[in-house]
């Protein structure tokens, strides 16, 4: 009777001990899961939502940047402001998207890009160290 019951409580630690590495295996799966690759339309969408749009001022685009900081401002001038979405921290074959606003001399939006670098004909990624 003494051997059967240690060998239970052998088997039950094994199970136990298997059962944890299962649970820590599938807890950083879901992590990955939840770790999102943005496409173009995700962040257009993300800016569009909160109403980040040509005509925007500096301050709004500023403000949508600090509310949002899985965004890298990369420079942030008086005339323009370059940002990126890093998903080559999530998968080391995507992309990165880049966020490009250009200000007239009032301080209004005159032009917002967003895209990965190769759509650009400017160096973006010389922008980011």
């Amino acid at each position: 009777m003494l051997k059967r019951r240690s060998a239970c409580c052998a088997c039950f630690a094994i199970l136990l001990v298997l059962g944890g590495c299962k649970s820590s295996a599938s807890d950083s799966s879901a992590a990955k899961d939840k770790q999102k690759i943005y496409s173009m339309t995700d962040v257009d969408n993300e800016m569009k939502e909160a109403r980040v749009t040509l005509q925007s001022s500096r301050d709004e685009v500023r403000a949508f940047f600090k509310s949002h900081p899985k965004y890298q401002v990369c420079q942030d001038t008086e005339y323009m402001l370059v940002a990126r979405m890093r998903n080559s921290k999530v998968d080391p074959h995507a992309s990165d998207q880049y966020i490009v606003a250009a200000y007239q001399p009032d301080g209004k939006v005159s032009n917002l890009e967003v895209g990965p670098p190769e759509f650009s004909v400017a160096n973006l990624p010389s922008y980011c160290h």
